[in-house]
């Protein structure tokens, strides 16, 4: 999810094609889906496996400014990445930034986007770039659109149920392109993570072709537990034992 990323900056890698769907629900905003009882000043540990082996850490949060709230993700894997990113979102769960910057393969990253009256300005420097170098982002977007790396952190706000099944625009901050993300719970299930076993619901996110298989917690306040990316080695995992 910049993703094609984990930040999704999670998704370092292709992702292997998703399961079947089933007929999909109607594109609507993230932020209508939004349980705002579920905001909350609030941050987690991960462990990022590769393989099975811990080779990193991330850590994912939100905190509440004076005009709206700031959401917050950092991943360490080894020399391979080194990011962290903020963005932050009005009173009405609006993106208006993001600022992202670290290292990737070596290379100095960096993304700053400004969101206002309908466009989103900015640059994205991004080995995926290549040698053409910075990206220049100067573009239209709906107001419904918010960038890949807040999808992650508003996981945890989202209203979940077994019947959630969700479609909306996510604005690629390295690519300037726009595409539609789903969400879907698959069931419940027990998983055991570094932070204890719980009850959670499974669900998929997918991006086109991509699949990312997200367990929750089912009891509120929710949190994410595990993040396994479809087709590669990469699986991420709650260190922190979630509030009770």
């Amino acid at each position: 999810m910049r993703f094609a990323r984990l930040a999704l900056t999670l998704l370092l890698a292709p992702l292997a094609a998703a399961t079947a769907q089933s007929a999909a629900p109607p594109v609507s905003a993230l932020r209508d889906h939004i349980d705002r009882a579920q905001l909350r000043a609030q941050s987690d540990s991960f462990v990022v496996l590769i393989q099975g082996t811990p080779r990193g850490g991330q850590r994912i949060g939100m905190r509440p400014t004076a005009t709206g709230w700031e959401l917050q993700d950092a991943i360490a894997i080894g020399t391979m990445v080194q990011q962290s990113s903020s963005i932050v979102l009005n009173a009405a769960l609006e993106e208006t930034t993001l600022r992202q910057r670290g290292v990737m393969s070596g290379r100095p990253m960096t993304i700053a986007l400004d969101f206002a009256n309908g466009r989103v300005r900015g640059t994205a420097d991004t080995p995926s770039n290549g040698p053409a170098g910075a990206l220049a982002i100067d573009t239209e977007v709906a107001p419904a659109v918010v960038d890949d790396n807040a999808v992650t952190p508003l996981l945890t706000a989202l209203r979940w149920r077994e019947a959630l099944d969700i479609r909306f625009p996510v604005f690629t901050s390295g690519k300037a392109t726009v595409v539609t993300y789903r969400v879907r719970v698959l069931g419940a299930d027990t998983v055991t993570v570094p932070a204890g076993t719980f009850d959670s619901w499974r669900a998929e996110l997918t991006t086109g072709s991509s699949s990312l298989l997200l367990h929750i917690t089912r009891a509120t306040p929710y949190r994410i537990l595990r993040m396994t990316s479809v087709g590669t080695p990469f699986d991420v995992q709650l260190v922190n034992a979630p509030v009770k």
